[in-house]
């Protein structure tokens, strides 16, 4: 890293523990060698033993007893509290599971890239990249969660078990685009980091967001649960839940997040070509983000999609179901906001491919009105035809066909439009969607 970074620093029972400002080195390369770990010492406990248990090397019980002042690693008192430094302590690796994988996505580890699989285990080196509308998400063995939203690029820098305490130490490097975590409460041996370019988040159970955009060089921060401490420069930042900090490379700024959006018309059935979701209600939204899953948790996320503030948000080809949409809001800050989930039933209910065709002349003349109905379930329709430009009730009004088509003859010369409507049944409701009116001319 180049220049002077921000640490994002560690949290333990709501306190701010300390960070450091790092100037011209890699954040995810600094030891903390002020921190310690407590032990007990049971009966047959020898500090040169226990040092070739825990530690990384043998001869670093001189340190442990310059630090707890023992002058005979050969004798200690059973019931006494040592302190162990954490940068000395032995780990061994660990490894986390892929748990959900949707959409193009790959992993690339010892020299070989490869797709990755639902319960793959990934060690440390682990580069992991998602594609447009792909997703995935890993649990990690101490029971925390991280998930790559999609145009996402993380390694996984750091995954190892603490043998003392049985705690992880646990760094996610974010390359590119977002990544979001679920961490559980770790011990004093413990971590658990998120590092861009330039920040690094370090927190003790809670649930936040982090994003890096190369291109722009700004990071971003959120946190809808727990706490983060941050540190740039000379202010120190205590970020409480609902609150978010952007940074780059010269500061950063504390703000709150966006309010959680409301979708216009929630129970309206998707029944259209394309699912159409109009958000609203935050007024200093500059865009809206909508994200499906087939889970309330949105743990199988299949889709993502971002708009302007004013503008709908869509998504293309969606198969029907019952889906769950996470609706946020993003600030002219970066910041992204906190999330609103619904529920959506998307059943395709209308018509296509409406045609009016004639055929004769005079009185003989007749017009057949043909239409295809979207969707594979068995489907009712009701025809109208109305003179155009007229608020009056329909002239040709049939409900309960069953057939996509329909002839009238001895139509009078003028303009009408006609529509359609269909009508089926779909995960235990009566839907129902007319088409929008269609014109016909009929001459003298």
């Amino acid at each position: 890293m180049k220049g002077t970074g921000i640490v994002f620093g560690r949290i333990l029972a709501g306190l701010v523990l300390g960070a450091a400002l790092l100037c011209g080195h890699d954040a995810s390369a600094q030891p903390d060698e002020g921190r310690t770990v407590a032990y007990t010492v049971t009966s047959g406990d020898t500090l040169i033993d226990l040092a070739e248990s825990w530690l990384l090397r043998r001869e670093d019980y001189r340190v442990v007893a310059r630090l707890n002042g023992v002058t005979n690693p050969r004798r200690l008192a059973v019931g006494r509290t040592l302190r162990f430094p954490v940068h000395l302590l032995r780990t061994r690796p660990a490894v986390a599971v892929v748990s959900n994988v949707r959409g193009e996505a790959s992993v690339r580890s010892g020299g070989e890239t490869r797709i990755p699989g639902q319960g793959e285990r990934l060690q440390e080196g682990a580069i992991i990249a998602t594609g447009a509308n792909a997703f995935v998400r890993l649990e990690l063995p101490d029971g925390s969660h991280v998930a790559l939203p999609s145009q996402s690029r993380v390694r996984i820098s750091r995954l190892r078990r603490v043998l003392l305490t049985g705690g992880y130490d646990q760094q996610f490097d974010v390359l590119t685009g977002r990544l979001e975590a679920g961490a559980r409460p770790v011990d004093a041996a413990g971590r658990f980091e998120i590092v861009t370019p330039i920040a690094v988040s370090a927190v003790r159970g809670t649930e936040f967001r982090v994003a890096y955009a190369a291109e722009a060089g700004r990071g971003a921060t959120e946190v809808l649960e727990g706490q983060v401490g941050v540190q740039a420069a000379d202010a120190a930042l205590l970020v409480q839940a609902g609150q978010g900090v952007a940074a780059s490379a010269i500061g950063a700024e504390l703000a709150s997040l966006p309010s959680a959006p409301t979708l216009n018309d929630p129970g309206r059935p998707q029944s259209g070509e394309a699912i159409v979701l109009v958000p609203e209600g935050v007024e200093e939204a500059v865009a809206y983000r909508a994200r499906l899953a087939t889970d309330a948790g949105l743990i199988d996320a299949f889709a993502e999609t971002e708009a302007p503030a004013g503008q709908a948000l869509t998504f293309e080809a969606i198969e029907d179901g019952e889906y769950f949409v996470r609706l946020t809001a993003v600030s002219s800050g970066g910041l992204e906001g906190v999330p609103a989930v619904y529920s959506i039933l998307r059943v395709r209910t209308g018509a296509a491919g409406l045609q009016a065709l004639s055929g004769g002349s005079g009185r003989d003349r007749s017009h057949l009105f043909r239409w295809r109905a979207e969707g594979d379930r068995p489907a009712e329709f009701r025809f109208q035809l109305s003179a155009a430009g007229q608020d009056a009730p329909p002239v040709i009004d049939v409900p309960g066909l069953t057939a996509p088509e329909i002839t009238l003859s001895g139509l009078e010369p003028g303009v009408y439009n006609w529509r359609v409507r269909v009508t089926t049944r779909a995960y235990g409701r009566t839907l129902s969607t007319w088409t929008e009116p269609q014109e016909l001319r009929i001459g003298s």
